[in-house]
């Protein structure tokens, strides 16, 4: 959490420490006001964390600016975005990261919830995600705080943003191909969706 810094090393070290138990990677979550200048645990932890190839994901760009986004790409070399919303406010950061592939972890209906994003779905920043066939998954945030499963967010995705099934399979296959799983169980994941959509023999993604 960003208003604990001295916490995120003792979190690497268990991460380091469990790594072959399930624990695939680190995340940083809260108050995007708190930078790493001034919360300089978290940089530390996050440069221990890329110096022992543990995955790295950051919550930015939600309810902060584009800038929070920045750093955790720059600073904390994050290889996920959770979230990343406000990435639109800086024109020239999102064409880099679009350029780079960079996965964003997008949650319509908590967006809405938390007042990240406008209230009327049509709006939603995930649709210029869309339009721009970024790298990007749908996920429900915390099911239980907002009430909400994954279908509720495909359902709002379908609805209110014009979603096709095609467009449901490439952002599946790209969260596939984004998870931080080993290597080998990546490729089998993806098979097994490639299989399920029929679409083993296609290089369409």
């Amino acid at each position: 959490m960003r208003h604990m810094p001295d916490w995120s090393m003792d979190v690497v070290e268990l991460c380091k420490k469990y790594r072959k138990d399930g624990v695939v990677a680190i995340d940083l979550a809260g108050d995007e006001a708190l930078n790493c200048e001034s919360y300089s645990g978290h940089k530390r932890a996050f440069e221990e964390a890329v110096r022992s190839e543990v995955h790295r994901t950051v919550h930015a760009g939600e309810v902060g600016l584009a800038s929070v986004v920045r750093e955790a790409v720059e600073v904390l070399k994050a290889e996920r975005i959770g979230h990343g919303y406000h990435t639109l406010e800086d024109q020239a950061l999102y064409k880099q990261l679009l350029k780079q592939n960079m996965h964003f972890e997008m949650c319509p209906i908590s967006s809405i919830l938390t007042g990240a994003c406008d209230p009327d779905f049509t709006k939603h920043p995930l649709i210029t995600f869309k339009k721009d066939k970024a790298n990007y998954s749908l996920n429900t945030d915390d099911p239980t705080i907002f009430d909400s499963t994954l279908n509720s967010d495909y359902e709002v995705a379908k609805k209110y943003m014009d979603f096709t099934e095609e467009e449901f399979k490439r952002l599946n296959i790209n969260a596939a191909k984004s998870c931080f799983l080993p290597t080998k169980e990546k490729e089998e994941l993806l098979k097994q969706l490639l299989e399920a959509y029929g679409m083993l023999n296609s290089t369409g993604f």
